[in-house]
């Protein structure tokens, strides 16, 4: 904690003529007075804090110590919500999703860029065009939860496609070391299908993709798609796959492309967008996803 400031004692002036000084001086000492005041403040905030543990959210807006305590560190910042959402009454459904991308990992329900930016974009996209959703890379399930979600509440089939096994040797890159071979095996289809729900519109669609495609899912056309499969193989067959079925207005989410963890996310997107001559933009959550619209 910084030292608080001091207040610069007022001297008596050096001539009775001497106004402005006289002023200029008391100016000071009002300004240095603010600051010890503010940094009181602070920390009378921060001792209350202590001694009853942490504030919630809502003390923090309705108190408004946000405006002289940090608002963000290196991980972590607050951030607002959308004011279609906090003042307007619009998607009332969030906290029901939000609970569901969440399950069993409460750390990925900080991510509210990438909660909002998939709530926002997939109900857009089921509204303006038709076809089924799908998500390549299901994983443990929790996004694939939220996207099976907006699925049947537009009455839209909903593809979950993944090996639930990690990745399929064949599909190794040449830079991947042991740890990153290794990930994502602590899962089962089953266990999957536990987090995800029993809507009669799932297909699972279990092995390596696109082998794994059945003709079912070949033959559909698509209004949103998650792409979430963290290296080069996978998505550039994913992007090939699902970009000729997507309908005007569809909307292609790639997970991964900034976050500097995968780099074969990236050039799949980049290679793939050049040879397409298409573009898309990035979003700002944690993992630094690509986005492209039909």
């Amino acid at each position: 904690m910084d030292e608080v400031p001091q207040i610069e004692t007022l001297r008596k002036p050096a001539s009775d003529g001497d106004a402005n000084a006289d002023i200029l001086r008391l100016r000071h000492c009002l300004a240095d007075a603010q600051r010890l005041v503010a940094a009181l403040d602070q920390r009378l905030s921060i001792a209350a804090t202590d001694a009853r543990g942490a504030v919630s959210l809502d003390e923090i807006w309705s108190s408004r110590s946000y405006l002289h305590e940090p608002q963000n560190t290196k991980n972590i910042a607050l951030c607002l919500q959308p004011t279609s959402f906090s003042e307007f009454g619009k998607h009332r459904e969030f906290a029901e999703v939000s609970a569901l991308f969440k399950q069993g990992d409460e750390f990925r329900g900080l991510d509210f860029v990438r909660i909002w930016s998939m709530i926002l974009n997939i109900k857009h996209a089921l509204a303006k065009c038709p076809g089924a959703v799908a998500e390549l890379g299901v994983y443990r399930g929790q996004s694939s939860a939220l996207l099976s979600y907006y699925a049947q509440a537009f009455m839209r089939k909903m593809y979950l496609a993944d090996t639930f096994s990690g990745f399929a040797e064949e599909q190794f890159e040449e830079d991947m070391g042991p740890g990153k071979q290794a990930a994502f095996k602590d899962i089962t289809v089953e266990n999957a299908q536990r987090i995800v729900g029993n809507y009669e519109g799932n297909r699972w669609i279990v092995g390596m993709f696109p082998a794994s495609v059945t003709e079912e899912m070949r033959a559909d056309t698509y209004a949103f798609v998650s792409i979430d499969c963290d290296i080069y193989e996978p998505i550039i067959r994913g992007l090939e796959f699902f970009w000729p079925r997507m309908n005007p207005g569809g909307i292609i989410l790639v997970h991964d492309y900034g976050s500097g963890h995968w780099p074969g996310a990236t050039r799949a997107v980049d290679e793939f967008c050049a040879e397409k001559k298409v573009s898309g933009c990035l979003m700002a959550d944690f993992a630094g996803s690509f986005v492209l619209a039909r």
